[in-house]
């Protein structure tokens, strides 16, 4: 209230309470004037009283507000100091990775090659073994894995990415847990159509081999792998609202004969009973590292999330030989965002935690993907180094709509940005679902909306 306005309500209870005191006596005549001035006197210590509980309220009102308003503007300041970091730390490896660069390109090159003689071998050693197949599908888990060890390995450590999410497709069944198979997905859009179309830095996506047999798959599966056929695919992330580009996630395709593509709900299962699923992470990993080595010369703001499965974590041996290899390449960490389910960091143990934050100290940040519930402590996340969060956009909606992300909605959103976690809402199909979740304040989106996966293109550059 202004000073005007507080000066008229005070004349006007001293005005009440003198007219009291001096008008009461003559109008009652039982009312003496003593009795008159006390009369006067309540209604002058009411109103004050009154007035000054009015000011009280108002003050803590603006009070309120601007805490409110500090509270944003400090959520939007440790944004900004979050960016820059992660801008400055993608400087220092540019610049630290400029010195070294062509002994890296020849390192590179050299372990891929080894690898590759690797996997023929490999290759070559399970056709002439006709039982291994069969012999490997009834085995235990660990016996699975005792197996793969057993196998001669390259120089180097080997590597397990998970490629059989689908979640850069938008087509994957909701609530399938992760131990089943995944149903076949509809055909993405048309090449040229999204916000990933016409990029100088990919190619469209070949036709879907979806009429392939299981013995035609697994022979498709060999021989991409003999000949190096194992394509990586990047779908983009995008800053929202600006959709400008911030990411990129990976995903792999197996090239055929005829030009066209295994995606890996055709055969990752096959691939696990047939022992073919390290040769396949090996090849995106390779892939992966590679590609962001080349892209980094012009572009050192780009970076690429990478899924980790939950079979990769469960093999403390080979997820330790993970690590030494991402150690060997720690330059790139301001650019790789690694992903890991929340089934599997709910029941991660200490041995887990121990190795995730042996990578974290290498510079590698973290992002907790296929979000199913909503019983989430930022404050842990935080502390195991994840700075990201993916949900599924329709689930995310309905979240917000039912209620289980609060009163107010955007309230989980400030949550998470106390604790500089940032939010991804991924399968975005369409304008009327983004302007809902807009409302959320999110911080990335991904989704076909933005852009389809696409082969990412040797050698070229990524537009942010």
């Amino acid at each position: 209230m202004k000073r005007s306005g507080n000066f008229l309500l005070f004349l006007l209870y001293v005005l009440a309470a003198v007219g009291l005191a001096i008008w009461l006596p003559q109008f009652v005549p039982s009312v003496s004037p003593i009795l008159g001035a006390i009369a006067g006197g309540f209604v002058f210590l009411a109103g004050g009283l009154s007035h000054q509980s009015a000011l009280a309220g108002s003050r803590a009102r603006r009070q309120e507000s601007s805490l409110a308003t500090l509270a944003r503007q400090l959520e939007a300041i440790l944004r900004d100091q979050r960016r820059i970091e992660d801008d400055l730390l993608q400087l220092r490896a540019t610049l630290a990775n400029l010195a070294k660069e062509p002994a890296q390109d020849v390192g590179g090159v050299v372990a891929e090659v080894k690898v590759l003689q690797q996997l023929i071998e490999q290759l070559y050693s399970s056709r002439t073994r006709p039982g291994a197949a069969s012999a490997a599908s009834g085995a235990s888990k660990p016996q699975a894995a005792q197996a793969t060890a057993a196998i001669p390995a390259a120089p180097g450590p080997k590597l397990v990415v998970e490629k059989a999410r689908n979640g850069g497709d938008g087509q994957e069944e909701r609530a399938i847990p992760l131990d089943q198979p995944l149903r076949q997905p509809a055909p993405p859009p048309t090449a040229g159509t999204g916000a990933g179309a016409g990029s100088n830095a990919s190619l469209p996506m070949p036709p879907v081999a979806y009429d392939l047999g299981e013995g035609e798959i697994l022979d498709a599966l060999r021989d991409g792998l003999r000949e190096s056929g194992v394509e990586l695919a990047l779908q983009p992330i995008v800053s929202l609202p600006q959709r400008k580009r911030r990411y990129f996630e990976c995903f792999s395709r197996i090239r055929v004969a005829d030009g066209r593509v295994l995606i890996p709900e055709q055969y990752i299962e096959l691939a696990e009973r047939h022992g073919l699923v390290t040769a396949i992470d090996n090849m995106l990993l390779f892939r992966c590292i590679q590609t962001l080595r080349r892209i980094r010369k012009s572009n050192a703001a780009v970076g690429f999330f990478l899924n980790i499965s939950h079979h990769t974590l469960a093999d403390r041996a080979f997820f330790r030989e993970f690590i030494n290899l991402m150690a060997q390449n720690a330059e790139l960490a301001p650019a790789i965002v690694f992903e890991f389910s929340q089934r599997t960091m709910d029941s991660a143990d200490d041995a887990l935690l121990g190795d995730l934050e042996r990578l974290a100290q290498l510079g590698y940040r973290f992002s907790l993907d296929q979000v199913t519930h909503f019983d989430i402590n930022p404050a842990v996340l935080s502390s195991r180094h994840f700075r990201f969060m993916k949900i599924e956009a329709e689930r995310l909606i309905a979240a917000a709509r039912a209620g289980a992300l609060g009163e107010d909605p955007e309230d989980f959103k400030r949550m998470l940005d106390s604790f500089a976690v940032d939010l991804i809402a991924d399968h975005i199909e369409s304008e009327p679902m983004l302007l809902e979740l807009l409302d959320l304040n999110l911080d990335f989106g991904q989704g076909y909306l933005f852009g389809e996966p696409r082969l990412a293109r040797s050698g070229a550059n990524i537009a942010p």
